[in-house]
């Protein structure tokens, strides 16, 4: 019986090794993507292939991971205007494999995995176009004369999440311009950039973390109205969901203490510094996401509550800073600020985003969503403090609030 078994695998071996075997597929696979309409964007695991449909692209295959679970290939096609085509291709994995289970020729068919599967050839999709209602960018009557122009290394080549998580929610503002809504303020007043950071993570939210485009309220420059009309409908979402949620707020804008009471608010783009408490609270905020049960709550504020701001303070006549009040928290909810209560968020020039919200990108792009919070928190204290002074020349710290309900299990606790 060994004689047999030794000849079988000499054979076997033989045949992988010859160059003329056709007994495994080879090392990468041509294929062929097309969408209607033509023009979209190729991504293939994550990466931009550089190509538009129609198109052939060589895939080379990567090494094949177990013996019991497919290879799979993720694409993407993506086209202004339409919605991102997303979809996994299992591979069809090659029967002379399974001798490896029967154990006749133990290890030798791994040696050369990437010859042991093949993928389909032939990817054809419809390309869904956007319905207005879906897009959810509320805009003044003039109208928002503004396109997000991917510049850096956060904006592009943005990983792309295994699967689409149903049950996650985003609210996601960038306020930036102050002065069209405002005849008394300067464009001085204004938040540099603030656009491009809702921008960018409303892309890393959808492409990154799954959360479906239909899930997404986005607001560039939103009124007061506009944004309690946003809290009050993902306040509906969590109560409809029954604690099955998981809800992501990112705000970047200015923000405001009340001088008398010191409560902080968010400052919507209608809302003159001079009366912050015409803004929304803080406060509010946090009660609305946590009034009803969700699995978690993540907040991500790019924004300052001291008065001070990334170019100057809706308000020029206050002449101190002012530390606002800290906020009693409930429920599942974690809070990453920009800066302490007494310092200001600051932009971060070179790369056309808040300095916050650029490393926070950066570190979910390096870790393709997978981090923990507490290490999450480690990487933005570490980067964001050494590269405001180095390019601001002030202090910047960012800070970690949660809930005391979650006492210190919030580190463990995944993006993704």
């Amino acid at each position: 019986m060994k004689k047999y078994k030794t000849t079988i695998l000499i054979v076997l071996v033989s045949l992988i090794n010859s160059s003329c075997a056709t007994i495994f597929y080879g090392e990468s696979d041509k294929m062929r993507f097309e969408s209607n309409p033509q023009g979209a964007d190729v991504y293939i695991n994550g990466i931009h292939t550089n190509k538009k449909t129609p198109c052939e692209i060589n895939v080379v295959k990567e090494k094949y991971q177990t013996k019991f679970i497919n290879n799979q290939l993720t694409y993407e096609l993506i086209k202004s205007g339409y919605a991102p085509s997303r979809n996994f291709i299992l591979a069809k994995t090659h029967p002379l494999v399974w001798l490896d289970f029967v154990a006749l020729v133990p290890g030798y068919v791994d040696i050369f995995a990437r010859r042991a599967y093949k993928y389909n050839t032939t990817i054809k999709e419809n390309l869904v176009l956007y319905p207005t209602e879906t897009k959810y960018v509320f805009v003044d009557s003039k109208n928002i004369n503004y396109t997000f122009e991917k510049k850096t290394d956060v904006d592009n080549f943005i990983p792309i999440a295994d699967k689409i998580e149903e049950q996650r929610f985003a609210l996601i503002i960038g306020n930036e311009d102050y002065s069209s809504y405002q005849r008394s303020l300067s464009s001085e007043q204004n938040v540099d950039f603030a656009r491009n950071d809702a921008s960018a993570f409303h892309e890393y939210a959808n492409k990154t973390l799954g959360i479906p485009e239909s899930n997404i309220i986005f607001l560039l420059d939103a009124t007061t109205s506009q944004i309690n009309q946003s809290l009050n409908k993902l306040n509906l979402i969590i109560k409809t969901t029954k604690g099955n949620s998981e809800i992501f707020f990112y705000y970047a804008g200015h923000g405001l203490p009340d001088e008398q009471t010191k409560d902080a608010y968010i400052i919507p783009v209608d809302v003159n510094g001079s009366n912050p408490n015409e803004g929304v609270k803080l406060n509010d905020i946090y009660k609305k996401l946590t009034e009803y049960p969700s699995k978690r709550i993540t907040v991500f504020l790019d924004a300052c509550f001291s008065g001070g701001a990334r170019n100057q303070n809706l308000n020029l006549t206050r002449g101190v800073k002012i530390k606002p009040k800290e906020a009693l928290l409930n429920g599942n909810i974690i809070i990453f600020s920009s800066s302490t209560g007494e310092q200001s968020s600051n932009s971060y020039n070179e790369k056309n985003h808040g300095l916050f919200t650029y490393f926070l990108l950066k570190k979910i792009k390096e870790s393709k969503g997978n981090i923990n919070y507490n290490d999450l928190f480690e990487y933005l204290s570490e980067k964001v403090p050494l590269q405001s002074i180095l390019v601001n020349n002030k202090e910047q710290n960012p800070q970690i609030s949660f809930s005391k309900d979650l006492n210190e299990s919030w580190g463990k606790t995944k993006l993704k």
